[in-house]
């Protein structure tokens, strides 16, 4: 009797632990296949094609071109001619006189814009000749005035020629002291006198 329980015991025994294996290999396969369907690829949807807009069948759009606006047109500087109807128009050389400071022959700002004046108008007078005369007051000897006299004419013609005005059309002559505008009696009167004059050549 004490045999036939032993062997139903252990025969239990048995069965449970068979059971016990059973079951712990079906929740290892659920486990196994969740593993799988997880770490397979999310197959991504498929995307239809963009349709062309002839396909849509939508119109074309037309852009109108940027208007341009006209464009404002440079009328040409306009010049007084120095020759009308055959004659030289009257031009003022005896007023476009320059001056300079005691001994020196340089070009002041006021001087440069009447040399201007005078090629602006010669140019237009294509025949026009001119003679630059230069002048200084009484200090000084007769040949050192003379000299600073030339010097002072020599200025106003390279200027001149820089403006474009030929050579040949002007002339420069020094007269130094020997041609006073105003008597030397005072300094006022002496700066008068160094001073170039301009005047009609043939």
């Amino acid at each position: 009797m004490k045999r036939i329980k032993e062997s139903m015991f252990f025969l239990a025994l048995l069965i449970f632990l068979v059971s016990s294996v059973i079951g712990a290999a079906g929740c290892s396969k659920k486990q196994v296949v969740k593993e799988e369907a997880a770490g397979k690829p999310v197959v991504a949807e498929k995307k239809e094609p963009m349709k062309t807009a002839e396909q849509l069948q939508v119109p074309p759009v037309s852009v109108a071109p940027p208007e341009q606006k006209p464009q404002a047109k440079m009328e040409p500087k306009k010049e007084v001619p120095a020759i009308a109807e055959g004659k030289l128009v009257p031009f003022d050389l005896t007023g476009k006189r320059i001056q300079f400071a005691f001994d020196d022959y340089s070009l002041s700002a006021k001087a440069r814009e009447r040399l201007d004046e005078i090629a602006s108008w010669m140019k237009n007078a294509p025949g026009v000749k001119i003679q630059i005369q230069g002048n200084t007051c009484d200090i000084g000897t007769d040949d050192y005035n003379l000299a600073l006299g030339d010097q002072r004419a020599r200025s106003a013609k390279k200027y001149l020629e820089a403006l474009g005005l030929e050579s040949a059309r002007l002339s420069t002559i020094s007269y130094g002291e020997e041609r006073p505008l105003v008597p030397n009696s005072d300094e006022k009167n002496r700066s008068l006198n160094r001073r170039d004059d301009f005047v009609l050549a043939k």
